[in-house]
C-alpha cells in the first residue's frame, strides 16, 4: 500500500508535470504563433458558411483571447481583412473583443482601454467593448454613479503609457454615452446629464451621439432589453416627434441624426441624404448631420469605393465635396495604415474635387494620427508631392506640442 508522504510526492510530481506541460504548450503556441496561418484558418472555416461571413468571424476571433494578446488578435484581424477583401467593416468583431477581454477582470475596465491598436483599426471598436461589457448587466444608484465620476472622467484621458489621439478620445467618449444608457436603465435624460458632467466640452458631442445611438443600434440581447424598458420608443414614423422632445438642440440634432438605421437604404443610396438631413434645429446642425450621414456611408462602403462614389454623385450638388472628403476620411480612420485606400476615394471624386478632398485628409490628420509620428509620416509620403511637404511639416509640428 502506497504511504501517504508517498502518494502527496507522486502527486505533486504530477501536478508539476501538468504545470510544465501546460507551459510548454502555451511557450511553443506563442512562438509558433502566425497571424497569417491563424486568419487563413479561420477564413476557411468562416467561408463553410454561406452569406455574410461577418458574424462567423465576430465568433471565432474574441476565441482567441487569452491565449493570444490584443495586439496579436488585431494581427489575425488585419490578416483576415487581407484574405477575405469582403469584410472590411470589423467594428463590431472589435466590440466583442473588448468585451471579452473587460470580462476577464471588469474592474480594470480603465486599464484596458489603452490596449487599443495603435492604428485605430475597427474604427476602435475595442474601445467600445471594453466600456459597455464592464457595465452593461449593471444599473448604478446615484451613490454608485457618484464614486465612479472620476473613472468615468479620467477613462478616456491621456496617462502613462497612453497618449491617444483626438479621433481615440472621441471614439472612447462616444462608446461612454453608450455606457451611461445601461448604468441609468435607458433614462436618456440622465445619461446626457452624465455626458455634460464627465466629458470635456470639446468631446462632448460624440457622447451625445452615443446616448442616442445606443437605443437605435442593439447588437446584443441586453440591447434590445434596454429598449423595450423606455416609455417612448421611436419609430420610422414617430422619430422627429421623439427627438423634438428634448428641447436642447444639440440633443434634438444628435437625436435625428444617430436615427439613420431607420433610412440606412436611402441613405446608403445618396438618394435619401437630403431628406434625411432636413429640419435639424440650426444650418451647423444639418452640417453635422451631412457629415454623419456621408460617415455612416464611408464606414459601409468599406472595400466598395465604386459604391460609395456614386453615393456621393447621387447626394445634392453642393454637398459633393463634403461627402468625397468625408468617406475618404472614415477609410482613414478605419484602419489609418489604408492611406492608399483613402486617396484613392479622393480619386474617384470629380476632377474639380479631387484636391478638395486631399487638402480635407491633410487637414484632418492631426485628429486621426494624434502623437502616432510614424502612422503619419507613412501618409503624408503616400500624398501627391505638391502636398507632401506640408503634410510633413504639420506632422512635426504637431509632435513638438
Amino acid at each position: 500500500m502506497t504511504s501517504a508522504p508517498r502518494l502527496r510526492a507522486q502527486i505533486g510530481i504530477i501536478t508539476g508535470a501538468f504545470v510544465f506541460l501546460a507551459f510548454l504548450a502555451a511557450f511553443f503556441f506563442t512562438r509558433t504563433f502566425s497571424p497569417d496561418s491563424s486568419a487563413r484558418a479561420i477564413v476557411s472555416e468562416c467561408a463553410r458558411l454561406a452569406g455574410d461571413h461577418a458574424p462567423c468571424y465576430e465568433s471565432e476571433v474574441p476565441q482567441l483571447y487569452p491565449r493570444l494578446s490584443v495586439s496579436r488578435i488585431f494581427n489575425v484581424i488585419r490578416e483576415i481583412r487581407r484574405e477575405d477583401p469582403s469584410y472590411q467593416f470589423c467594428h463590431v468583431l472589435a466590440h466583442k473583443v473588448g468585451e471579452r477581454v473587460v470580462a476577464e477582470d471588469p474592474t480594470k475596465w480603465v486599464d484596458a482601454i489603452p490596449l487599443n491598436p495603435a492604428d485605430g483599426l475597427c474604427s476602435n471598436g475595442y474601445i467600445h467593448g471594453v466600456i459597455g461589457g464592464r457595465f452593461r448587466a449593471e444599473v448604478l444608484t446615484d451613490a454608485m454613479l457618484t464614486t465612479l465620476l472620476p473613472d468615468f472622467k479620467r477613462a478616456c484621458e491621456p496617462r502613462d503609457g497612453w497618449d491617444p489621439s483626438e479621433l481615440d478620445r472621441a471614439i472612447c467618449y462616444h462608446g461612454m454615452g453608450h455606457l451611461y444608457d445601461f448604468i441609468t436603465d435607458a433614462d436618456l435624460q440622465k445619461a446626457l446629464d452624465l455626458c455634460k458632467e464627465t466629458t470635456p466640452e470639446d468631446t462632448r458631442r460624440v457622447c451625445i451621439e452615443g446616448v442616442f445611438m445606443q437605443i437605435y443600434q442593439p447588437l446584443e440581447p441586453d440591447d434590445f432589453l434596454l429598449i423595450k424598458q423606455m416609455p417612448v420608443q421611436p419609430s420610422t414614423t414617430t422619430v422627429r416627434q421623439f427627438c423634438s422632445s428634448f428641447r436642447n438642440p444639440d440633443y434634438v440634432g444628435a437625436c435625428l441624426r444617430e436615427s439613420w438605421p431607420f433610412f440606412r437604404k436611402s441613405i446608403m443610396d445618396g438618394i435619401g441624404v437630403e431628406a434625411f438631413c432636413s429640419g435639424q434645429p440650426s444650418a451647423e446642425l444639418e452640417d453635422l448631420c451631412y457629415r454623419s450621414a456621408f460617415t455612416i456611408i464611408g464606414r459601409l462602403s468599406l472595400g466598395k469605393q465604386e459604391a460609395a462614389a456614386r453615393a456621393c454623385s447621387k447626394s445634392p450638388e453642393i454637398r459633393q465635396g463634403m461627402c468625397y472628403s468625408v468617406i475618404a476620411q472614415s477609410v482613414l480612420e478605419e484602419d489609418r495604415s489604408d492611406a492608399k485606400g483613402a486617396l484613392a476615394l479622393c480619386a474617384r471624386a470629380p476632377e474639380a474635387l479631387v484636391q478638395g478632398c486631399r487638402e480635407w485628409l491633410v487637414s484632418q490628420a492631426p485628429f486621426v494620427f494624434g502623437s502616432n509620428a510614424q502612422e503619419y509620416r507613412r501618409f503624408c509620403t503616400e500624398l501627391p508631392a505638391s502636398l507632401q511637404q506640408s503634410c510633413l511639416d504639420s506632422n512635426r509640428t504637431h509632435q513638438l506640442r
